[in-house]
């Protein structure tokens, strides 16, 4: 555009110039014209554009590191045409912090309708953000420009590998599956099971009384009951990276689709729990089918990945709802997270950090290979991808 409007300026200062020295009415003519269609070129950009409608549509999932076609969906509802458009695509995922552009160049006749097409992809599982917001609308010499709203933005997600799980946690072994049925961190009133035994306290109830042992002991004692547990696990995924890492934020989406399919085809009873920040919800969900699973990941990378603050555990304690659990998984990608933590007081807490490196404290180490590990795929450059993977109970 810089340069049109130098070569404008060059050709009105040459006619002009001409008009003067040679005295001839042509170049005054010639001169008188130019600026004629200048002030109209300049007319019709103020009229150009100011009602189109741009609407952008995106397939609601697409595969990792595949192409999927996007469709920008435009209409000019003035009967002034659109001479010269000009935009930018932007894309973000919002799970990983990966960016691009993509630059668009369009025209719209009066009262017309166009489809725009595009192919994308993405290196990485994630949310992917579209947005076509302020785009230029030219005359048709390219030498003056209005900028025009649009504000439209679609979303896609990008499902992660499906991987097999190396770790003793995706194994029933892993797991002391009877000490599941019933809470290990709190009493209840469920006679058929122990929570503990103790003395005697002022208060207690003479049925809670272990004769027995009361005799062999000299002393009052006190069984406590056990406090039964809807399901055995629940299973968080915490999105939030302080410093965003592409290849934890994958790891964090591969562990969790693994851990789902492994405790699904056990058959160990199990829920998920995401939060969704475009609802401001906190979302349960049994895991018993293929669709469960698919769901659950599908919601977890949807409304879940832009977060600022970790806010999965936090947002689950606020409204933990009547089930209960007797372990908890929390999957994290952030070397920083401690919100596990806060999971101690309601049951047993096992943490996987992807990336993040273990602690002292007797866990278990994997080198977890992300991506495609199929050697006949077209991915395969991607084989050799890998991230720690550590997995600890918290004491």
């Amino acid at each position: 555009m810089i340069k049109n409007r130098i070569l404008w300026l060059l050709w009105l200062v040459c006619m002009a110039g001409a008009a003067v020295i040679t005295g001839t009415w042509l170049f005054a003519a010639v001169l008188l014209l130019s600026a004629l269609l200048l002030i109209f070129s300049a007319g019709s950009v103020a009229l150009s554009g100011k009602k189109a409608v741009i609407k952008l549509h995106l397939p609601k999932a697409a595969e990792r590191m595949g192409r999927f076609d996007g469709k920008i969906r435009m209409e000019n509802q003035s009967a002034w045409p659109v001479f010269g458009g000009a935009g930018v695509l932007r894309w973000e995922n919002l799970f990983t912090g990966e960016k691009g552009e993509i630059p668009l160049s369009f025209s719209l006749g009066g009262k017309e309708k166009q489809v725009i097409g595009f192919e994308t992809g993405s290196s990485w599982c994630g949310c992917i953000r579209f947005c076509f917001s302020d785009w230029k609308c030219q005359d048709f010499f390219r030498v003056f420009s209005l900028k025009r709203k649009a504000d439209t933005c679609a979303y896609t997600v990008v499902m992660p590998e499906r991987q097999k799980g190396e770790l003793s946690l995706f194994t029933r072994e892993g797991f002391d599956m009877e000490s599941f049925r019933y809470s290990g961190s709190r009493p209840g009133d469920d006679p058929g099971e122990t929570y503990d035994i103790r003395e005697y306290r002022s208060g207690d109830s003479i049925r809670q009384i272990h004769w027995k042992l009361s005799g062999k002991l000299d002393d009052i004692m006190i069984r406590e009951k056990s406090f039964p547990v809807d399901d055995t696990v629940l299973i968080l995924a915490e999105a939030f990276q302080a410093d965003r890492d592409p290849q934890r934020a994958e790891t964090v989406a591969e562990v969790f689709s693994a851990v789902l399919q492994s405790f699904m085809e056990k058959k160990i009873s199990c829920q998920a729990g995401i939060y969704d920040h475009s609802s401001g919800k906190f979302r349960l969900e049994k895991i018993r089918t293929e669709e469960d699973r698919e769901n659950i990941l599908y919601r977890f990378l949807r409304y879940g990945s832009d977060v600022k603050t970790p806010v999965t555990v936090r947002e689950y304690l606020k409204d933990p709802g009547t089930q209960n659990f007797a372990n908890y998984v929390y999957i994290t990608g952030d070397p920083q997270d401690k919100e596990a933590e806060l999971l101690a007081a309601k049951g047993e807490v096992t943490i996987v950090g992807c990336g993040t490196g273990g602690r002292d404290s007797g866990g278990e180490q994997v080198l977890w290979k992300y991506g495609s590990q199929n050697p006949k795929d077209s991915q395969k450059q991607h084989m050799e991808n890998n991230c720690p993977v550590s997995c600890w109970k918290l004491h």
